[in-house]
């Protein structure tokens, strides 16, 4: 959740096309009324038992779980400006050919009925700037809106980075549709109190407070995007990056952030989950390698690894085969 916002967003606005011979891309979108008026849009295709998608901070529903080629124009742009910012950037994500379709496609190909919403403030969805939109766990309210609004009986959930935030407030509001879920992209300092554990010789100004928690840094990258300015050698300036790049609205951003990433996990919460989860991170995705304190809080949780990092985890094939994995092992116990 958080790394997205520590030099890791990327932002992608809904479009609706696709390469010749690129089905992955070519999905109907459909909007629905949420629970307070605002209007989701979500793509739906594909049979058999359902599952959620939940993108991340900065993406839409298909730049995160889409075809890698959406997503590569915005990448090189913001790599372009990292340079000029920051004098460098981490190399481009490479994933091999077999997981660029993304894990939309190796879900259906599985057998899956694939649910992708934009959440309110990205993709097609509503955009409100006020915090106010986005707190009480307003993201997955609006996903158990939308499995009312679908009647669906039974459903699996997948979140990627902000989005497991939103998987986890679901989790915690114990709809009885959702029967398990995964959280990738994610560690510890989703707890409070807990430190985040920066590479030495990343871009943080000795002006952020100590210890930085993951609310501490949500703050610092929210100050930066409601301002509009970038801040030489702070690298809370990425998401401010990602928005002119993309041309997204940075007070938008800002009230997502305060609203929706920067509240930590309750852990007497966590504790009342009682659906099976898994916790998946690529092998080098720096920021989210500490789970056990989210292991110790959940008491459904397990922990799995991929290939990848931040970004290039949801195209790596080794990412796709644990998801699919799991939730095949979901649905035959529930089968049996």
């Amino acid at each position: 959740m958080i790394p997205c916002n520590i030099g890791l967003a990327i932002a992608v606005r809904t479009r609706q096309f696709a390469p010749d011979g690129c089905r992955s891309l070519r999905t109907a979108l459909h909007t629905f009324t949420s629970f307070d008026g605002l209007r989701i849009a979500y793509h739906d295709e594909g049979e058999g038992p359902a599952v959620i998608l939940l993108h991340g901070f900065g993406v839409d529903a298909l730049g995160q779980f889409g075809d890698f080629e959406r997503i590569l124009p915005i990448l090189e742009k913001r790599q372009e400006k990292f340079r000029e910012v920051f004098g460098g950037a981490l190399p481009l994500p490479n994933p091999p050919a077999e997981g660029r379709t993304g894990l939309a496609h190796a879900l259906r190909a599985a057998g899956a009925r694939t649910i992708l919403p934009d959440m309110r403030g990205f993709g097609a969805s509503d955009k409100p700037r006020e915090r106010e939109a986005y707190v009480d766990s307003a993201m997955a309210r609006d996903v158990i809106a939308l499995i009312e609004h679908l009647r669906l009986e039974a459903t699996d959930v997948i979140g990627f980075s902000m989005g497991c935030g939103t998987t986890a407030r679901l989790l915690m509001l114990h709809p009885p549709p959702v029967k398990s879920a995964i959280l990738a992209g994610i560690g510890d300092y989703v707890i409070q109190d807990t430190v985040m554990d920066f590479p030495k010789n990343w871009p943080i100004p000795d002006s952020v407070p100590r210890p930085i928690t993951g609310q501490v840094w949500a703050e610092e990258g929210a100050k930066i995007l409601e301002q509009g300015e970038i801040v030489p050698g702070h690298l809370a300036s990425a998401s401010l990056i990602a928005a002119r790049v993309t041309g997204a609205d940075p007070k938008v951003l800002a009230a997502v952030i305060r609203g929706a990433v920067a509240p930590i996990w309750p852990t007497e919460k966590l504790r009342t989950i009682d659906v099976p989860v898994l916790i998946l991170n690529g092998k080098s995705d720096a920021a989210n390698q500490n789970v056990a304190r989210l292991l110790a809080e959940i008491p459904t949780a397990r922990s799995a690894a991929c290939e990848g990092d931040h970004h290039s985890t949801p195209h790596q094939p080794t990412f796709h085969q644990a998801v699919v994995a799991f939730f095949h092992e979901q649905w035959r116990q529930r089968l049996a």
